[in-house]
C-alpha cells in the first residue's frame, strides 16, 4: 500500500510494516518530520535505517517503522475509563468520520462497555490528543462527622495599637446556664455508590464517625436531626479538662468577701463582683476572678489549686497579701504583696515592693514597671522599666534552664508525636472496617468484634497521648522563645541599683540601660 510519495522517495506499507524507497538524492533529512505530521499513522522505529536510506539514496525497499491503526483504545484496569487516540490526519478524519465513529462505538460494545459512553466526544474539533470516550461514575465518599465545641475566651491581654496591653478587661470565666450549647457533632454521611463502564457497582466509603469528648456528669448529649448537641446539665463555668469539655461549679459572690461571708473555700471556680476585705482568704480548686475596680488590699491569701487568678483592680497588699495560682495570675498592679504562679504572672502597670515567683513574669512593654522588691523567674522576665529614677534597689533573678536539653527533649517529643500519628492512622484503618454497631463492614473482611473494642480503645489512648504531647510541646516552645538559657528583657530603661542575675551570672546596673540580658554557654550577654 502506497502511503506517501514525493520527488525523492516513496513510503509503502506491507502488513503494517513501513518501508522507504529513495530514488533521488539530497533530500533534507530534517524535513522528514513534516512528512510524519502529515501521515500520523506512521511510527518510525528504525531511525538508523531511515537515515542511511535517505543519505545514501537507497532505491531498494528498506524497513523503517510500523503503520499504526487509525485509532487506539486504552481501557483502564478498573473499567472506569476508556480513552481514544486518533492516528489520522484532520482531512482523513473528516472524510472517514462516520465510519471511524461507528467502529469505535462497536469496539466498546464488544468489550462489554454499556454505560458512560460519551457519544459527543468525536463530534468536537479535530485533535490528535488522547480523548476520553467513556467514563464510569466514580463513587462519592461520605463526609466525615464534623465536631465543634464552645470556644473558650482566650486568657491574654488585648494589645492596643501603641503596643500597650490591657490586663483589666479579661473574659475570665465563661459562665453558662443549664441547657446552654457546648458543642455538637454533625453526623457523618453515607456515600453515593459509583458504577463501572460494565455496570458493576463501586461502593462508596461512609464518612468516619468521630467521638464527642465531654464530662458526662455535667454535660449531656441531645440527639437532633442530623446532629448531636452537647448541653450543659448544670449552671457553671465551661472548662476543658484534657480533651473533655465540662461545666465546673461557679460560686458567685455578689459583693465583697468579708464578715458577712467569712473565708471562702470552694470546690470549683469563684467569681467575686466586689473585693476581698483585709485579713480574709479565698481558696478554690479552679479559677478565681475578683472583679471589683478597687482591687484587693491586705488579704490573708488568694489561692487557686489548679487554675488561674484574675484580679481586675490590682493588689495593695501592705506586705501581707499572698496570691498563689497553679497556672497564671493576671493583675492590673501589684503593690507590697507576694505572687506565686506555676506558669506566668501578667501585670498591666507596675509591681512595687513585691515578691514575684513564676516561670515567666510579663509586664506591659510600654508602661510596665518593676520597682523594688524581688522577681524570681525560671525562664524570662519582660518589662518596660526596672527600678526607678530614685534608684530604689530592685532585684531580678532568672533561675535559667538548659537550652540544649530542652531542644533535645523537643526533638524526641516530635519523633514520638510522628510515631503516634502513624500508629493512629494504622489503628484507624482497622477501626474503619467496622460499621457503627461494631460489626465488620464486609462479611469476610473483618476482625472479631472484641478486637474492634481493643482497637478503638487503643486509638483513644493514642489520641490522649497526642493531646498531652501537644501541651508539652507548647511549654517547650515557650522556653525556647527566650534568648539563651534565660532572659531579662528591658524594653525601655533599667535604672542604677538594679541587680540582674541569670543563673550564676550577676550584673549591677550602674547607669540607665536598655536591652536584653541572657546567658549562653555560661557567659552573660547583653544586646
Amino acid at each position: 500500500m502506497n502511503i506517501f510519495s514525493n520527488e525523492y522517495f516513496t513510503l509503502t506499507a506491507v502488513e503494517n510494516r513501513v518501508y522507504i524507497s529513495v530514488f533521488a538524492p539530497e533530500y533534507p533529512f530534517t524535513e522528514f518530520n513534516k512528512v510524519l505530521q502529515a501521515i500520523p499513522r506512521v511510527q518510525i522505529t528504525q531511525f538508523g535505517n531511515l537515515r542511511n536510506a535517505i543519505q545514501q539514496s537507497l532505491s531498494d525497499r528498506v524497513e523503517v517503522g510500523r503503520l499504526k491503526p487509525e485509532y487506539e483504545l486504552n481501557f483502564s484496569p478498573d473499567h472506569m475509563r476508556v480513552t481514544v487516540r486518533l492516528h489520522l490526519g484532520e482531512e482523513d478524519f473528516k472524510a472517514k468520520h462516520r465510519e471511524i465513529t461507528s467502529e469505535i462505538f462497536k469496539a466498546l460494545q464488544q468489550k462489554g462497555i454499556t454505560e458512560g459512553i460519551l457519544y459527543d466526544t468525536l463530534n468536537g474539533p479535530y485533535t490528535n490528543q488522547e480523548l476520553i470516550i467513556a467514563q464510569g461514575k466514580a463513587p462519592i465518599n461520605g463526609e466525615d462527622a464534623i465536631i465543634r465545641y464552645y470556644e473558650l475566651s482566650e486568657r491574654k491581654p488585648t494589645i492596643h495599637q501603641d503596643g500597650s496591653a490591657d490586663y483589666y478587661e479579661l473574659n475570665f470565666i465563661d459562665e453558662v446556664e443549664v441547657g446552654a450549647w457546648l458543642g455538637e457533632k454533625v453526623f457523618a454521611t453515607e456515600g453515593i455508590p459509583g458504577r463501572t463502564l460494565k455496570g458493576s457497582i463501586v461502593p462508596a466509603r461512609t464518612g468516619r464517625d468521630k467521638p464527642l469528648y465531654y464530662d458526662k456528669e455535667t454535660v449531656e448529649e441531645v440527639v437532633m436531626e442530623g446532629k448531636t448537641e452537647l448541653r450543659a446539665k448544670i449552671t457553671g463555668a465551661i472548662m476543658m479538662l484534657g480533651r473533655n469539655i465540662s461545666v465546673q461549679k461557679v460560686l458567685t459572690i455578689h459583693g465583697d468577701v468579708g464578715p458577712k461571708t467569712g473565708n471562702i473555700d470552694y470546690d470549683g471556680s469563684i467569681q467575686i463582683t466586689g473585693t476581698v476585705t483585709d485579713g480574709y482568704s479565698v481558696k478554690a480548686t479552679q479559677d478565681i476572678s475578683i472583679l471589683g475596680t478597687m482591687g484587693i488590699g491586705a488579704v490573708e491569701s488568694i489561692t487557686s489549686e489548679t487554675g488561674d487568678i484574675y484580679i481586675k483592680g490590682g493588689i495593695f497588699g501592705k506586705e501581707r497579701a499572698v496570691i498563689t495560682a497553679e497556672r497564671d495570675v493576671f493583675v492590673k498592679l501589684a503593690n507590697d504583696c507576694t505572687i506565686r504562679a506555676g506558669e506566668k504572672i501578667n501585670i498591666g502597670l507596675y509591681a512595687m515592693g513585691s515578691k514575684l515567683y513564676a516561670k515567666y513574669v510579663y509586664l506591659d512593654k510600654i508602661r510596665g514597671k518593676i520597682i523594688g522588691g524581688l522577681v524570681q523567674a525560671q525562664v524570662q522576665v519582660v518589662s518596660a522599666y526596672i527600678g526607678n529614677e530614685m534608684e530604689r534597689p530592685t532585684v531580678v533573678q532568672i533561675e535559667g534552664f538548659n537550652r540544649n536539653e530542652v531542644k533535645k527533649e523537643l526533638e524526641n517529643l516530635l519523633k514520638e508525636y510522628q510515631d503516634l500519628l502513624s500508629e493512629v492512622e494504622k489503628i484507624r484503618k482497622e477501626v474503619d472496617i467496622f460499621d457503627e454497631e461494631g460489626e465488620p463492614a464486609k462479611a469476610n473482611d473483618g476482625i472479631p468484634k472484641k478486637d474492634f473494642i481493643y482497637y478503638w480503645a487503643k486509638q483513644e489512648s493514642s489520641m490522649d497521648k497526642i493531646h498531652q504531647l501537644e501541651e508539652t510541646r507548647q511549654k517547650l516552645m515557650s522556653y525556647l522563645s527566650a534568648k539563651g538559657d534565660g532572659e531579662i528583657a528591658i524594653i525601655r530603661k533599667a535604672f542604677p541599683r538594679t541587680i540582674i542575675q541569670i543563673k550564676e551570672m550577676e550584673k549591677h546596673i550602674e547607669f540607665i540601660t536598655t536591652g536584653s540580658f541572657y546567658v549562653s554557654e555560661n557567659k552573660l550577654f547583653y544586646e
